[in-house]
Parts: C-alpha cells; sequence; structure tokens
C-alpha cells in the first residue's frame, strides 16, 4: 500500500506575480490564467491536481478573479490553499500584469 505524505501549505507559500498578455483591450483568458497559475506553482515546487479559474481577467487595474486549487499531498486542515486570486496590477497596450495571492480554506474572497 503506498502513502501520500501530507504537507502542509502556509498561505503565504505562493506569493506569485506573473504577466499575462492578452491582445489590446482583452481579457487574459480563464485558460491562460489556470497555465500561469501551474507555471508559477511548478516553478516553486508545488503539483497542483486541478486549477479552476471560472472567467477570465478583464483589462483593467484592480479587476480580480478567483480560482480554485487543489495542491496535491495537502490536507484540507486549517492554513491550506485552496484558491488563487488573481488581480490585475498593470495594463500596459497588449499586456496585463497579474498578481497571484494565495488564498487559505476558510478566507474570504
Amino acid at each position: 500500500m503506498s502513502r501520500t505524505r501530507r504537507v502542509p501549505l502556509a498561505a503565504g507559500a505562493l506569493a506569485l506575480a506573473a504577466l499575462g498578455l492578452a491582445g489590446c483591450s482583452q481579457e487574459v483568458s480563464a485558460g491562460d490564467l489556470e497555465d500561469s497559475i501551474r507555471e508559477q506553482a511548478d516553478a516553486q515546487g508545488l503539483q497542483l491536481e486541478s486549477v479552476d479559474c471560472r472567467e477570465g481577467l478583464p483589462p483593467e487595474v484592480g479587476a480580480t478573479v478567483i480560482c480554485d486549487v487543489e495542491i496535491v499531498g495537502v490536507d484540507e486542515a486549517g492554513g491550506q490553499v485552496d484558491r488563487i486570486r488573481v488581480e490585475a496590477v498593470e495594463v500596459n497596450d497588449d499586456e496585463v500584469r497579474f498578481s497571484l495571492e494565495p488564498l487559505a480554506v476558510g478566507d474570504p474572497d
């Protein structure tokens, strides 16, 4: 029988920043957000079981989207990340720069 090691993940462990490219005045698609979250998690040695962004990110500073994530090997106990808040922090021509903020189980969106 195999066992999965359970690793607590503090909310700060995924403090991320990313750059999304969208056409001029177009949103960053949900798929592009999901890809960016996966890439940033991989870069930090975390494997995501799933990531789901239900909508794209509008090209407006301050716009936010909440994406659900499941991290492989992490319990549902307090302090674990279950969502990522994506916020547009800069919009220039065809580039939307956004931040990725981990949200722990029970934290408000």
